[in-house]
């Protein structure tokens, strides 16, 4: 390989192909390229982004185009490029270094490391001036004054492995007033007004509100249940949901969910349509059923491929402009809505709160229509039929627009998600075109990128290149669990099963009983990460934990429950001080510390009872639905010419139900 050139034109990922005609001599993560970097004695030079990262897209025009700026680093470093979608476990890593020495990270993320990949620094956005003289100092560290560098070297890796280090602790009590106080001091946080958390930026965080909603209902915490739908409704108001087209944006940068950053993420589209599903199913708001129709709709038009997997990512920017394609100046409205448009302007807050930079108009509402109609003195159904035709009206100039870029890989663990949300939505709605999606995604993937006791992460112009990380088995382990309760189809819970058994070969840990990011049987890294924290993804130790304890209940294999519990142990400390990076464990700690139910349903109608039975929010089950006695949960259960319900808390069951309205009353 000649590494005095950019190596990126080989790489399968649309973020490195962005990259593959810098003059930098980038090239992809290898031991090839770590070896070259050791026999040239350079230092590594490690850029991660991916693409529809703006401030990505901003070093790249100012350094990585420029001729100047490449030649001090293809003559300093060896230069690689890694897109953090695909390479999460290197991206983790390396994030570390940057919350070690400035407390704070984000993409891009630049990190100089020794030859073998041991960093000695790093930080995120550099421009262009302060980037040219970081490149001189760091060359003239590594060259001129080793023992320094070194000093940095080990003073990170004492900090990382701190950081990582995750003791086995010994089993304590769950109990309900040591999560109960973790929810007041939780409650805390909330932002009364605007919804979500009291900061700024805003991430939806669909996980936190999962585990809030679920708190509320199963509490009766009317604090709890208010705040979910104040944060719900003012998301799906908000700039960060596209108000014409369905999907959302990836934050907001203010405390209003007004301005998003523009890019629009499989994986939380995945979640919001979980989390819209259930809040309507608790609140039957109207609102949030257009909110999931128009967001699978926006998945079916822009994300879903060929071979019916999705595609990961759109892109913030276009014509170098974040936010372009989605924005509107007055005047150009006036000219196409004529007559319609003080409505509109009205509706959408037009030169008013949705004015953004430009004279440009991020569409946004702030209130239901039923109290804007009352304000406007026409019917809520006049109203929204205007609304249906602007929509009618404006999409499809919209359309004619340069569109942002769109990354057209397929990751794993994001469309595990979003199959999730797919079968949510199925159970909430009864639209049987949402289960087809999901089966037709869990099936490519299957086919596909489950090769030989790997599970891939990723797929592109017909290839798979990278193995798992613990997120894509939990959370495929997630979507599979999903299929089976609501389907029944034994297959699903097999290959969960299976799945759950590579995991523990590939991943788990003896020492501490966690489960590693990074397979065992991979190239290992320079730490060992184990991904504890939940972040606007829940994290894949907690999704495994959750997984064990269900697949317990549902195999009666006490060791995975017992696992299950081990896991929780090892972090319950952490939990209180911080809820919201706790927010899926303490889903977790729900199922041990308050009624948790086996719903086991027997007989020839058992699929019908069950979807039924599932439309009612009981996020504290888990369900098995069988015509026969094939599972052990279900064995002696079965009733001849008759369907039984047997509503059961470890393992103690109710006298069976046999009409959906007794078991709903037992609920």
């Amino acid at each position: 390989m000649n590494f005095q050139q950019n190596n990126l034109k080989n790489a399968t990922s649309p973020y490195l192909k962005q990259h593959e005609n810098n003059p930098v001599w980038w090239q992809s993560w290898s031991d090839e390229v770590l070896n070259h970097a050791q026999e040239i004695n350079k230092p590594l030079l490690i850029s991660i982004g991916y693409s529809a990262c703006h401030w990505c897209h901003v070093m790249e025009h100012q350094s990585f185009e420029d001729e100047t700026v490449a030649k001090l680093m293809n003559k300093y470093f060896v230069c690689i490029k890694i897109d953090r979608e695909e390479r999460p476990d290197l991206d983790a890593l390396y994030m570390n270094v940057s919350q070690l020495i400035h407390q704070s990270g984000g993409w891009p993320l630049n990190v100089f490391a020794l030859p073998d990949g041991r960093p000695f620094y790093g930080g995120t956005y550099f421009p262009k001036v302060q980037w040219i003289e970081l490149l001189e100092n760091i060359n003239h560290l590594y060259h001129q004054n080793y023992p320094k560098t070194m000093e940095y070297v080990n003073s990170i890796a004492d900090g990382l492995h701190k950081m990582e280090t995750i003791g086995l602790k010994s089993e304590q009590n769950f109990s309900k007033e040591k999560i109960d106080e973790t929810f007041e001091f939780w409650k805390q946080q909330f932002d009364d007004e605007w919804g979500g958390f009291n900061r700024a930026p805003k991430f939806m965080l669909p996980n936190a509100w999962e585990t809030i909603l679920r708190y509320g209902i199963q509490t009766k915490n009317e604090n709890c249940l208010i705040q979910t739908k104040i944060t719900l409704d003012r998301m799906a108001f908000g700039g960060i949901y596209d108000q014409l087209k369905g999907g959302f944006s990836r934050y907001s940068v203010d405390p209003y969910w007004k301005v998003p950053h523009f890019e629009k993420m499989l994986y939380d589209n995945g979640q919001l349509l979980s989390l819209y599903s259930n809040a309507y199913r608790v609140f039957n708001e109207k609102e949030y059923e257009n909110i999931v129709k128009e967001t699978i709709n926006w998945l079916k038009d822009e994300m879903l491929s060929p071979e019916n997997v999705f595609y990961a990512a759109i892109d913030a920017d276009s014509e170098s402009e974040e936010g372009k394609y989605y924005v509107w100046k007055s005047h150009e409205l006036k000219l196409i809505l004529k007559e319609d448009f003080d409505l509109f302007q009205n509706y959408y807050n037009i030169d008013e709160f949705g004015e953004w930079e430009h004279g440009n108009n991020i569409l946004m509402r702030l209130t239901d229509d039923e109290y804007f109609a009352t304000k406007q003195n026409i019917s809520v159904e006049d109203l929204q039929t205007k609304v249906s035709k602007w929509k009618k009206i404006l999409n499809p100039i919209r359309e004619k627009r340069r569109k942002p870029h769109r990354d057209e890989k397929v990751l794993t663990s994001w469309n595990a998600l979003t199959i999730k949300g797919l079968c949510d939505a199925y159970l909430t709605f009864e639209i049987p075109e949402y289960l087809d999606l999901a089966e037709n995604a869990i099936h490519f993937i299957l086919e596909n990128q489950w090769k030989n006791e790997t599970l891939f992460r990723n797929y592109k112009d017909k290839q798979t290149t990278i193995p798992g990380f613990l997120d894509d088995y939990a959370l495929m382990i997630e979507a599979l669990i999903k299929l089976f309760e609501i389907t029944s189809e034994i297959k699903y819970l097999e290959t969960a099963q299976t799945l759950t058994e590579e995991t523990f070969n590939q991943f788990y840990n003896h020492k501490n009983k966690m489960f590693a990011y990074k397979s065992h049987y991979d190239t290992p890294l320079v730490n060992e990460t184990f991904e504890i924290y939940d972040n606007v993804i829940s994290s894949s130790n907690s999704v495994m934990a959750t997984n064990l304890f269900k697949l317990g209940k549902i195999l009666n294999e006490e060791k995975y429950i017992e696992q299950a519990k081990q896991m929780l142990t090892n972090i319950d400390e952490k939990i209180h001080d911080y809820p919201t990076g706790f927010a899926n464990w303490i889903q977790l700690y729900l199922n041990f510390s308050y009624p948790f139910k086996e719903i086991v349903i027997v007989g020839n109608e058992a699929q019908e009872y069950s979807k039924q039975i599932q439309q009612c929010y009981v996020p504290n089950a888990i369900f098995v639905a069988s015509e026969t006695e094939q599972l052990e949960i279900t064995k002696n259960r079965l009733i001849e010419n008759k369907t039984s319900i047997h509503i059961c808390e470890n393992y103690a069951c109710q006298l069976p139900f046999f009409s959906i309205e007794e078991a709903y009353k037992n609920l």
